[in-house]
């Protein structure tokens, strides 16, 4: 029996201290006896103390032997001071703090009408049957009351703060629903303005390069609206990992067609795997550094060839992305433009995957990316 609402912390403090009181009455008893020829008080208070050995788990059966030693102790005794022994305020604490307060009330009472003793009461015996018996039953109540109230006071105010950061992350995912929402209606009217735009130019060029730049970012547009719009799906909750898209039977999302991605001018791809062998997470993961490594390139190294290398293993992906130094000056308006962001925003997705990632210089003037993605990714 260990008490309603007793905690294991509390359980092992509780043993801690009756071990203690146990030690501390026992020695006090041999000292307080010892050549006073009162063998058999000094017996009752030993087994009352080591009793008090297991009030912890039998605190019912420790306040019975303690009710029997006090009566053995009254029948015997010569006096008329107080019969119970040394350990029993100690036992009535333990009792009032282990047991609900009308059994331990129960056992003091006994108590006391023993430790007077009823059959020959006077006020001496009274006074210190009391001192014993009520006065540690109150305290011990007084202080069990208080440490549940201090408990309940904790709770509810975890409770509360669990509630304030709930609301603050429904409040932050909201805002970001509304921004993404937001982001999401200016992008999709201004890349549809370039599709458009691209379109009428494809149709309307006369030579071959001018026809072929505009169906490029038309199918660059599109490709855009469709990322765009499925990302705007998940943001705002409308589906589950594995439900279809659009209308279209769920697949396996790696992020995107890698061979489109990389079939721009200048760029040579070589992959080794399958990435349908890594977890989607993994290989999303892959194909937005490549992306965004193209991006780069692109914006910074204008007209310089781009080699690209993937590899899909089965503990992990590793990709590079290198450039040399730009044959020509960027355009100031192009190397400007983005969020300047990118990099930052892969190296925070590869870390949370528990991957490496770096993007520097290299010793000839051009650049870098590299990328390692562990595949073991548990939720």
């Amino acid at each position: 029996m260990t008490g309603p609402g007793l905690s294991a912390g509390d359980r092992r403090t509780v043993v801690r201290a009756s071990w203690g009181a146990a030690v501390l009455c026992a020695t006090a008893q041999v000292f307080l006896f010892a050549g006073s020829g009162q063998v058999t008080e000094l017996v009752v208070n030993l087994l009352v103390d080591v009793c008090l050995l297991g009030v912890v788990r039998l605190p019912r059966t420790v306040g019975a032997l303690t009710l029997a030693a006090t009566a053995a102790t009254a029948l015997s005794a010569e006096t008329t001071q107080m019969s119970a022994p040394l350990a029993a305020p100690l036992v009535v604490s333990f009792l009032v703090y282990m047991l609900p307060w009308r059994q331990a009330f129960a056992f003091a009472a006994a108590l006391a009408l023993l430790a007077i003793p009823i059959w020959a009461p006077t006020w001496t015996a009274l006074y210190f049957a009391l001192s014993a018996t009520a006065l540690p039953a109150v305290v011990a109540l007084w202080l069990k009351t208080r440490y549940e109230l201090i408990g309940s006071l904790r709770r509810r105010a975890e409770l509360a703060d669990a509630e304030r950061r709930l609301l603050a992350e429904r409040a932050e995912v909201a805002e970001r629903r509304r921004l993404a929402a937001e982001m999401h209606d200016i992008v999709t009217h201004h890349v549809t303005e370039i599709v458009l735009n691209a379109e009428a130019l494809r149709v309307t060029a006369r030579d071959e390069p001018a026809r072929t730049a505009a169906d490029q970012i038309r199918r660059a547009g599109a490709r855009t609206l469709n990322e765009l719009r499925e990302l705007m799906q998940v943001v705002a909750g409308d589906e589950l990992p594995g439900t279809s898209v659009g209308g279209r039977a769920p697949d396996r999302d790696t992020g995107g067609d890698l061979a489109e991605l990389a079939s721009g001018e200048g760029v040579t791809l070589a992959v080794t795997g399958d990435a349908s062998a890594v977890p989607a997470v993994v290989a999303r993961a892959a194909y937005r550094v490549v992306q965004e490594s193209l991006t780069n390139a692109r914006k910074h190294a204008p007209g310089a060839p781009v080699t690209v290398s993937l590899s899909y293993f089965d503990d992990r992906v590793e990709a590079e992305v290198r450039n040399p130094a730009p044959r020509s000056t960027p355009a100031p308006g192009l190397a400007a433009a983005g969020s300047g962001m990118g990099l930052i925003g892969l190296r925070r997705r590869v870390s949370l995957l528990g991957g490496t990632f770096a993007a520097e210089d290299d010793a000839q003037g051009g650049f870098v990316v590299t990328a390692t993605i562990p595949t073991d990714q548990r939720p």
